[in-house]
């Protein structure tokens, strides 16, 4: 199943096996699914290995320790100073 935006419709369709016309390798990665939308007009999806994400070249991985040290070191002073509760106060309570 491919999930095609038909453009006349002005809306995204779910296209199964009957409404697929064919399948064309266009180059390497690169697949062209012709079909037709519930409607009858045609739609066109380009998929394949081309399309897949990838990593992200500009994400250098976490931040250095020298960073993150003192985070740590001030959550858990927050942590201390301040009780979390996660009871229900009691007008919440309905009995």
């Amino acid at each position: 199943m491919f999930l095609a935006y038909c453009a006349e419709c002005d809306r995204r369709t779910l296209l199964g096996v009957d409404e697929i016309d064919w399948v064309e390798n266009l180059t390497r990665g690169v697949l062209s699914v012709s079909g037709r939308c519930p409607r009858g007009h045609e739609v066109v999806i380009l998929t394949g290995d081309a399309f897949t994400p990838h990593r992200d070249p500009r994400y250098f991985g976490p931040a250095p320790r020298v960073w993150t040290r003192p985070l740590h070191r001030m959550r858990g002073w927050l942590r201390t100073r301040f009780e979390t509760s996660r009871n229900l106060p009691g007008p919440f309570y309905r009995f």
